[in-house]
């Protein structure tokens, strides 16, 4: 499970932010955390902030931690080149960048994490803590040599040094091959082969899920169709129920192209279920960045619900950003499952977890407070909105 996640000089993060998934002491909602030997661990986090306050960057660097570790012999620069440090002040853009994350697998504690400056890698290390003990050291690479037996000593400037030996720890390799990262720019897309896959593996979960949002639908098909020029892909088709002049139900006899017939909501929710129950089934990490885009509010409760309660037996984990506030309530969430991503004054940017704000008793029992004081901008994170005096009539002040 997601312990932590630790960036400094990434995009928007200048200063080093924490971002943890570890539950504190307070009372609320406490079947939403995994209880572990070291720790409890919140099984959902929601990330709130303006626009282009730094949300999608704290996902984007689990996703490039995730890709470095996997990347093929020969595309590491490709890689490389995504790691970008603070640019609105020169000094940071000579600093170095860090990306950490720590993670419990089997009540083992892991903290993986690597420095980079713009040309290479400069630091990389892997920490191990079982059953509350200290942490030991499994590697440490330098720019000196290499400290541990992990991993051969065999450093390329680009390269991360676990990819080349994370294939003999499988334990570690299910776990950073499982999670999906699914940023704003990919969400709202329909990738046929992936629901393709997730459509075969799942079909029944995938079904109902998708009834949710249309009961109408009673079938998802693929079929091979054919463009105007004659070349063949694969396409989905959904087969809808029609009422007969008696009231009964019957399935139309064609069916219809799923992006055709269905809303934004529907199409994404299809793009969005098989890693849904791939990770409500493999107890895997799931972050999706701005969930609630094309969802009706109750549809996000109803996402979020499946990983909050029963059906999520096997520890999976949710974090998406959002701009829906009618879901920031104390009956859906924990103060410590809540954070906030602020742009400072300088333009960078700053996490803050609800539950480091004070509340008095009434506060806490009364769920309209949470998104009334965001609004008030109790919190932070929210846009600053000037008059609308600006506007100016046929170029004239």
């Amino acid at each position: 499970m997601l312990v932590e996640l630790v960036v400094e000089n990434f995009y928007s993060f200048r200063d080093e932010e924490t971002f943890s998934m570890m539950g504190t002491r307070i009372a609320e909602h406490p079947g939403t955390v995994a209880e572990t030997d070291i720790f409890p661990i919140n099984k959902v986090s929601t990330l709130y902030g303006a626009n282009a306050s730094g949300k999608s960057n704290l996902l984007r660097a689990m996703a490039l931690i995730r890709e470095g570790l996997f990347v093929k012999v020969g595309q590491e620069a490709r890689w490389f080149q995504k790691i970008k440090p603070f640019h609105l002040d020169a000094a940071s853009e000579e600093k170095e960048t860090l990306l950490e994350t720590s993670f419990l697998i089997n009540e083992k504690l892991y903290r993986y994490g690597f420095f980079v400056n713009r040309t290479e890698i400069t630091e990389e290390y892997l920490f191990m803590e079982k059953n509350g003990d200290e942490q030991a050291l499994i590697f440490h690479r330098t720019e000196a040599g290499v400290e541990g037996t992990w991993c051969v000593d065999e450093r390329f400037p680009q390269r991360l040094m676990l990819a080349d030996c994370i294939e003999n720890h499988p334990e570690m390799a299910e776990w950073f091959q499982d999670m999906r990262i699914i940023m704003r720019s990919l969400d709202g897309s329909l990738s046929v082969s992936m629901a393709k896959m997730h459509l075969k593996k799942y079909k029944h979960n995938l079904l109902t899920l998708i009834q949710v949002a249309d009961p109408s639908i009673q079938d998802i098909e693929i079929r091979e169709v054919a463009d105007k020029d004659g070349r063949h892909h694969d396409e989905f088709f959904v087969i809808k129920e029609k009422k007969r002049l008696d009231g009964t139900f019957e399935p139309y006899s064609e069916g219809f192209v799923f992006q055709d017939v269905e809303s934004a909501g529907t199409v994404k929710l299809l793009a969005l279920a098989g890693p849904i129950i791939e990770a409500l089934e493999n107890g895997s990490l799931l972050m999706i960045d701005e969930m609630d885009q094309s969802f009706h509010t109750l549809m996000t409760r109803y996402v979020l619900e499946l990983f909050r309660g029963e059906f999520n037996a096997n520890g999976a984990q949710l974090v998406f950003s959002t701009h829906d506030i009618s879901n920031l309530r104390s009956e859906l969430f924990r103060r410590d499952q809540i954070w906030f991503v602020e742009k400072r004054q300088e333009g960078n940017s700053a996490l803050v977890s609800l539950v480091e704000f004070k509340f008095d008793e009434r506060e806490r029992k009364n769920s309209f407070e949470f998104y009334q004081n965001y609004l008030n901008g109790k919190y932070g994170a929210v846009p600053f909105l000037p008059p609308a005096d600006w506007w100016v009539d046929n170029g004239e002040a």
